[in-house]
């Protein structure tokens, strides 16, 4: 089974990736020990390393998952199996978000039992200052981003055929992005949305779905590419 192959590929990555989701919050508190740091800044703490983490691994996954048939050289032998190639492309890609999702919640979870032994809520702003601000909508737009971004990565890196190529190329289109959208911001007073901000006057579950599905675009884009690679 390939999903099986995909797992066994990348569940040393994953076990380290798993090891990092859970080190955050515990080792916050450890270094507060007798102080008010983590009653004062755990929820922002939480947020801010979650959204930062996901994002990151996101990345690190789509660049691992996306390649492992052509650093193994065994492309050539799965490409020409009766299973179609959009087969392949797409169990890679939702093993590897799995994993994804798998460390999100491992991390949103120790992050949220940690941070409740000490009576403080995770979601909500424990200061009152504008500069840390904590809300669902934050985690929310953080765990969309880092959908996105994994998407992206992961179809660069499978068309490209190489993960540093598809990842330094990944993060060239994203910092693009944002530099049309500053420039357009700046000349004509227009703003542009970018993942994972709202459209317009659109709802932001709604706009989050959008996003989500040019994700997914990325990844049929990946598999028409594929297709007509001649090995």
């Amino acid at each position: 089974m390939y999903a099986w192959k995909c797992w066994r590929d990348t569940r040393w990555f994953f076990v380290v990736f798993l090891g990092i989701a859970a080190l955050p919050m515990p080792l916050t508190a450890f270094a507060s020990h007798g102080g008010t740091a983590i009653l004062d800044a755990g929820s922002l703490a939480c947020q801010n390393s979650f959204v930062m983490l996901v994002s990151a691994v996101a990345y690190a996954l789509a660049t691992i998952c996306a390649i492992q048939e052509f650093t193994e050289k065994t492309a050539h032998f799965l490409f020409t199996k009766p299973r179609s190639r959009g087969y392949f492309v797409w169990v890679s890609w939702a093993v590897g978000f799995t994993e994804l999702l798998i460390f999100a919640a491992v991390n949103l979870l120790v992050g949220w039992r940690v941070l409740a032994h000490y009576g403080v809520s995770a979601f909500t702003n424990a200061t009152g200052q504008s500069w840390s601000a904590v809300s669902p909508r934050n985690f929310a737009e953080g765990a969309v981003y880092a959908c996105f971004a994994y998407a992206l990565t992961f179809a660069l890196a499978a068309i490209l055929r190489n993960g540093l190529w598809g990842l330094g190329a990944s993060l060239g289109l994203m910092a693009g992005m944002i530099g049309v959208a500053a420039g357009i911001q700046m000349r004509w007073k227009i703003d542009l949305p970018l993942p994972p901000q709202q459209i317009g006057h659109l709802p932001l579950a709604f706009s989050e779905c959008i996003w989500l599905t040019l994700a997914l675009l990325f990844i049929f884009a990946a598999q028409l590419v594929l297709e007509r690679y001649e090995l």
